[in-house]
């Protein structure tokens, strides 16, 4: 540096090195964003979920939650909520082990007292450990 401030050559040496500690840096960076979105699904479906079984109890009414799979919306109680499109979605109604459906839909009742029709399965972006679950049971609890 001379006395009236920085040379070019310092200047395109400065810039050279910032593009390459840039460039990896970006890949993590992708990575991290799918990966945040891919869960981000996942918790929206968990909440969609507890809001319908909630919806049920307090309107002491049954409610229907139907997973979309083809437009990636989950439906309860006249709401829609509608999930990122880029992120698959999968569903199972018996148990995990059995055949995933990708398109169509898949549906269970939250009941007054708080307990599902069916067990539901739906698994986000092909990933066995972000599946959200739904029980029969008398809580009907829905679970990541």
């Amino acid at each position: 540096m001379n006395k009236r401030g920085f040379t070019l050559i310092e200047l395109i040496i400065t810039i050279g090195i910032m593009a390459i500690l840039m460039a990896f840096a970006a890949p993590p960076l992708v990575q991290w964003r799918e990966s945040a979105q891919v869960r981000e699904v996942a918790r929206e479906i968990l909440t969609g979920l507890r809001q319908a079984r909630d919806l049920a109890v307090t309107s002491s009414a049954t409610v229907t939650a139907v997973i979309d799979l083809d437009n990636h919306q989950l439906v309860y109680g006249g709401r829609t909520r509608t999930l990122a499109p880029q992120v698959p979605l999968e569903a199972s109604n018996i148990n995990s082990n059995d055949t995933w459906a990708t398109t169509g839909t898949k549906e269970t009742n939250f009941h007054p007292q708080g307990n599902a029709s069916d067990k539901l399965f739906i698994r986000v972006n092909g990933d066995d450990s972000l599946v959200v679950q739904i029980e029969f049971t008398a809580s009907g609890r829905a679970r990541l």
